[in-house]
């Protein structure tokens, strides 16, 4: 009796032993899988660490890029004044010499200050009994012309001076020989400064009010071009067209055909 209740309590034992072998197994596998899913884990998070690392540093060539861009576009445009001024002069359309005087009419405050759009400006066609600066000494409209255009010289280039300085020249002498030139230099001075939408309402200006101009196919080249700057591609290409058909011969017309060109690519 006495040795079947010992093998009894051994055969107990010897289960107990082997149950809890086995869990102690499934404990070890458990953990053994919890450890695999751990660094699978920490792996994804690095990998993602890694992207968004990459991620910035695209974004970072990216930005540089559009800096880059926007500094091309700007000296193209500058380019594009340079050589509209040069092909004034041989054409002799160029601004007249400046007169020594002692004196101007347009407040020097002025060219410093904000400019209103081109919409706000007074027509250039003058009026009956309108103020157009009738009587006002030629020699001192010359002068506030000539120091409107010199903000343009590509040894200052200050833009947002010339801007002023031509929008206060068109309000104070809106009926002088010179307000064509003048509207138009307002426009170039917004199209350099990358201001398309008043670029383009000067350069419209100038068309509808002095067509005869010789301003007026410069003026309509540089509608074209902002068009296609806009995204306006369809448009640009018949406004480009036009020029080619109003203008033959004439270096807008040869400066339409190469836009056309570079449109095609």
């Amino acid at each position: 009796m006495k040795k079947r209740s010992l093998s009894l309590l051994s055969g107990l034992l010897l289960v107990s032993s082997t149950a809890l072998q086995a869990g102690d197994d499934a404990l070890e596998q458990r953990l053994q899988r919890l450890e695999r899913r751990v660094g699978h884990i920490t792996e994804l998070m690095l990998e993602v660490q890694a992207l968004k690392r990459s991620n910035r540093e695209l974004q970072g060539q990216i930005e540089e890029q559009q800096h880059a861009l926007a500094r091309l576009r700007k000296k193209q445009r500058e380019l594009y004044l340079d050589l509209d001024d040069r092909l004034n002069h041989v054409q002799g359309g160029a601004a007249p010499a400046p007169v020594p005087v002692t004196h101007t009419s347009v407040d020097e405050s002025s060219a410093a200050g904000s400019a209103p759009s081109p919409e706000n400006i007074p027509s250039t066609v003058s009026s009956p009994g309108g103020g157009d600066g009738a009587g006002a000494d030629p020699a001192v409209i010359q002068a506030d012309y000539d120091k409107a255009y010199a903000y343009l010289h590509p040894s200052r280039r200050e833009y947002k001076k010339a801007i002023a300085a031509f929008q206060a020249f068109l309000k104070q002498y809106p009926g002088s020989d010179l307000a064509d030139n003048a509207l138009y230099w307002l426009g170039e001075s917004y199209y350099v400064s990358q201001d398309n939408v008043n670029a383009l309402k000067a350069f419209e200006r100038v068309l509808s009010e002095y067509p005869q101009s010789d301003k007026a196919s410069g003026a309509l080249l540089k509608k074209g071009y902002i068009l296609d700057a806009m995204g306006k591609r369809k448009e640009a290409r018949k406004v480009l067209q036009e020029v080619q058909r109003r203008y033959p011969g004439s270096s807008a017309a040869s400066m339409a055909k190469a836009r056309l060109k570079h449109m095609k690519k």
